[in-house]
């Protein structure tokens, strides 16, 4: 009986360590990236992402299309692990980019592609200026061309979009035409503090009290369809009478978007990185 359970033993062990030597680590394929997001910019558009928490990655890869998330996406670019941000230059204004990120590891396994995300780059501008229109001497610049991101003078009914009025101590923006709107959207700190073009709240009336700080937004007629813009006062200045200001127009039909999409307040303080 004790020899008996000696060869079992013996047995059992033997079968053990045939387990253990036939038995092989394998690396699992990396999660997909998290958090996707995108900023709307000038010629650009900025996207950030979570880190996938493993601690073999390598780096992560960019692909994007121009035919919407049910199409293939197309490799863009990669960056180290280093870094969960890129910025895309390689765009048009106008036309919207659907991105989607991969996380890939030092074996060179890749991961699934993350959610996608969407943007449409629009042009921009700083530090305009435009006078009061009864500012005779100053009258080719009493207007602004939202489109063209030019100056024109206030009674330019083709192309002036916005124009100036100085009376009672008080700065007022026009809209040039009936079917134009505006709203003031309030105080903000800084050009990126407000997101989308709102649905209503425009005012009844063709203009609004001008005030230092205030961001406006625009819904505009151009083209037969609608089209939506921002202005960002940052100074005024009584002689002559003028206001300065940062604007953005967005060129793509009835698209609200005109900074920063509203899920990329997760993202904020994360630095975008170039590389």
């Amino acid at each position: 009986m004790k020899k008996l359970m000696g060869i079992m033993i013996v047995l059992v062990a033997m079968i053990i360590v045939g387990c253990e030597e036939n038995t092989s680590y394998v690396d699992p394929v990396p999660a997909a990236p998290t958090g996707l997001t995108s900023i709307t910019a000038d010629e650009a558009i900025y996207l950030a992402w979570y880190a996938v928490g493993e601690l073999d990655i390598k780096t992560y890869a960019i692909y994007r299309n121009t035919n919407g998330p049910d199409n293939t996406f197309y490799f863009q670019n990669e960056v180290s692990s280093n870094y969960t941000s890129w910025i895309d230059n390689a765009v048009d204004n106008g036309e919207t980019y659907y991105y989607a990120v991969t996380a890939i590891d030092e074996d060179g396994q890749e991961s699934e592609l993350s959610d996608y995300t969407y943007d449409t780059p629009r042009p921009e501008g700083a530090n305009a200026v435009i006078y009061a229109y009864d500012e005779n001497s100053y009258y080719d610049y009493t207007g602004f061309d939202l489109y063209a991101g030019e100056r024109v003078p206030y009674d330019d009914y083709t192309n002036c979009d916005i124009y100036l009025s100085y009376y009672n101590n008080s700065f007022y923006i026009y809209v040039r035409h009936d079917d134009y709107y505006i709203q003031d959207f309030g105080y903000a700190d800084g050009f990126d503090d407000v997101s989308y073009a709102p649905d209503d709240g425009w005012s009844d009336f063709n203009s609004v009290e001008a005030i230092d700080g205030h961001m406006y937004m625009l819904k505009l007629w151009h083209f037969d369809e609608w089209h939506y813009a921002r202005i960002w006062i940052t100074d005024f200045d009584n002689n002559p009478d003028a206001m300065e200001f940062y604007w953005a127009y967005q060129i793509d039909e009835d698209n609200r978007e005109l900074k920063i999409r509203p899920d990329m307040q997760k993202h904020a303080g994360n630095d975008l990185d170039v590389n």
